[in-house]
């Protein structure tokens, strides 16, 4: 499935915002394949200044730390291929394992990426809480009542099985369970 959450960003420029202009416009980034490419549009559509100083002035769907109002970071084009074909709940994700890390330009993107997929366990949005969800399916994976008669199952407490699950070895944001590392 195509995702919904494509990467943009409205690109002005200081000269213009400081007489009190916003004009620009906003640039889908799913069209270029490397930062330069996008400056090199963004030129051209500031190319009514002689050396346009961008402003970066809104964004969607990208992670604040690949962005700021006057930067790109060099990654944001590894994010913007990465997400290409992935679901929006996955892109969501990303975008909360990418808010908690340190990246800059000697940032391996495609160990972020495997460290992501390890990390990464899905998204619970059942009415029991994801925590309780994630933990039904983790018992169930794992084969943890396989020992256990079927007649003493139902003494089995899901709940604090969760609690403890969820101290040491795993976090859920919003939804989203990622293991700890």
């Amino acid at each position: 499935m195509k995702t919904s959450q494509t990467p943009q960003i409205y690109v002005g420029t200081y000269a213009k915002y400081n007489n009190g202009s916003i004009f620009g416009e906003w640039v889908d980034l799913e069209i270029y394949d490397t930062k330069d490419s996008f400056f090199e549009y963004c030129k051209e559509l500031h190319s009514d200044e002689e050396d346009p100083e961008f402003m970066f002035q809104d964004y969607e769907n990208i992670p604040k730390k690949l962005i700021s109002e006057c930067s790109v970071s060099d990654k944001l084009f590894d994010y913007v291929e990465a997400i290409k074909d992935m679901e929006d709940e996955t892109i969501e994700a990303l975008g909360l394992f990418i808010g908690d890390k340190d990246i800059n330009n000697d940032t391996d993107f495609e160990e972020l990426m495997q460290e992501f997929n390890d990390e990464y366990q899905g998204y619970y949005d059942g009415s029991e809480g994801a925590e309780l969800e994630f933990t039904y399916q983790y018992i169930e994976e794992h084969g943890i009542l396989n020992e256990i008669p079927q007649h003493l199952h139902n003494y089995f407490d899901y709940e604090a099985y969760a609690h403890d699950l969820f101290i040491e070895d795993f976090v859920d944001y919003d939804g989203h369970v990622f293991r700890r590392r």
